[in-house]
């Protein structure tokens, strides 16, 4: 999330209507984005575009997601509006999303899962 640690702190904990849970880790990086680290994987895998937009506001935020079980799910959203949405259930085809593209995309397109996990590893990894 494009805030200084403190804000993107309460803009996420009342989006969640709670504290923060010790599953997810929070910090700050020196490019001014706040990231949010889940590190068992069930904070936010399956939430909606719109719950993204509510946590988003007029900000930017950006979301990837992927599992052995080869889901997949990335979320991009720059200054309140949802630009890229990719989402990849394997047990669940119909579920499947693929709207929109993004600047990162011009060099590397977002197809399957594999692609969503370069993108983690290489652009969202602090």
């Amino acid at each position: 999330m494009n805030l200084p640690l403190e804000e993107a702190k309460k803009r996420y904990c009342h989006w969640i209507d709670e504290e923060i849970d010790q599953s997810v880790h929070i910090a700050e990086h020196e490019d001014g984005w706040t990231y949010f680290v889940d590190l068992e994987g069930e904070a936010f895998f399956g939430l909606t575009n719109e719950s993204w937009m509510e946590l988003a506001m007029d900000n930017s935020v950006t979301y990837a997601y992927y599992d052995e079980d080869f889901n997949a799910e990335l979320i991009v959203i720059e200054c309140g509006k949802l630009i890229r949405e990719f989402s990849l259930y394997e047990d669940e085809p119909d579920a499947n999303v693929n709207f929109g593209t993004f600047e990162y995309e011009k060099s590397s397109p977002i197809e399957d899962w594999n692609d969503v996990a370069t993108f983690l590893e290489t652009e969202l990894t602090i």
